[in-house]
């Protein structure tokens, strides 16, 4: 069997880093992607990355003939919470793969197979726990987990499919809601975290920031390290810093960039190398460490200049104001 297969439902115009994500999907045959999408843009598509054409309202036709109750999927952000679903929905699809996962857009891939090894997909039946990367175990016990019952807290899937608010059934709801972690948990599913694996930055700051997610508490806790770039050579990805005076690099499974408008002017298809700053690409022959501390630097004086990202203050006033409009328009 193949190894593990990403279902990205996404409508809309693709995002223009998509040709970057692309090429570290690329870096990793040994995974496969498949994109349900509207947009037809020509791209330049790895074999290792499927596209399957439809309307969003086909989409959602596909879901809700998977349930016996009308579902609540009236914008695509919605798709979020039917991810648990997948296992499911796309169970011709993914007949043949070992694994099946859904991950996001806006991250950037290291070496996989340095993080998730045979070892860990033979012992475990869930891989990491949120929304940009999570996998499962292809199996039906796993692949209808999530209609079971939160005992804890008295609800399930039908109250988050039902809802027409974000439910963030697929990963941590702040609001203390059920999700499918938390049925897993309470079926005691065999889950590896390894939270120090990957990057998810902070959003709606300049600078790169990472938060670290602690299953126990189901909380976010902020690593007291800030001005950080990214460095991906030939495949593996790499988090920088100095720290004491010395450059410290780590490898890296993923970065999730989060909603950050990121300039592509400098980036270079070609080249070897491509460094990951607050706000663009930019590619490069061969990584060195001088011009790693340089950017390091850039990056610092730039979060004085501009402590929050514009860019993002849009998005959260978007945001808002389209929640205000459907809220009037149910109310008409």
């Amino acid at each position: 069997m193949k190894t593990t297969c990403f279902i990205i439902p996404y409508f809309g115009p693709l995002p223009n880093t998509f040709p970057v994500w692309l090429r570290t999907c690329a870096e990793n045959p040994e995974y496969d992607w498949l994109i349900v999408t509207d947009d037809h843009s020509t791209y330049e598509y790895p074999v290792n990355i499927h596209v399957q054409y439809t309307t969003f309202d086909a989409f959602v036709g596909r879901v809700q003939s998977h349930f016996d109750f009308p579902i609540a999927l009236k914008y695509p952000y919605k798709i979020c919470d039917f991810r648990a679903a997948f296992g499911e929905i796309f169970a011709e699809e993914l007949r043949e793969y070992r694994f099946w996962g859904h991950c996001d857009l806006d991250q950037y891939f290291g070496k996989i197979n340095h993080f998730i090894t045979e070892e860990i997909l033979s012992s475990y039946d869930k891989i990491l726990c949120l929304g940009h990367f999570t996998l499962f175990r292809n199996s039906p016990e796993i692949n209808r987990m999530y209609q079971i019952q939160d005992e804890a807290r008295k609800e399930g899937y039908r109250d988050a499919f039902c809802t027409e608010r974000h439910w963030i059934f697929d990963e941590w709801p702040t609001d203390g809601h059920t999700c499918i972690n938390r049925i897993m948990k309470q079926e005691q599913v065999k889950t590896y975290y390894c939270n120090d694996s990957f990057c998810d930055l902070i959003p709606f700051v300049s600078r790169f920031q990472r938060y670290i997610f602690d299953q126990n508490r189901e909380d976010w806790d902020i690593e007291p390290v800030n001005n950080m770039v990214f460095v991906w050579e030939n495949g593996c990805l790499y988090a920088c810093h100095v720290e004491k005076g010395q450059l410290v690099k780590r490898e890296m499974l993923y970065v999730h960039i989060r909603q950050r408008k990121m300039d592509l002017a400098a980036y270079v298809e070609q080249k070897n190398v491509f460094y990951i700053v607050p706000n663009r690409f930019i590619s490069d022959e061969a990584v060195a460490d001088s011009v790693i501390e340089r950017k390091i630097v850039r990056t610092w004086r730039r979060s004085l200049r501009y402590p929050d990202e514009a860019a993002r203050k849009i998005v959260i006033l978007k945001g808002c104001w389209n929640a205000v409009k459907r809220r009037v328009q149910k109310h008409i």
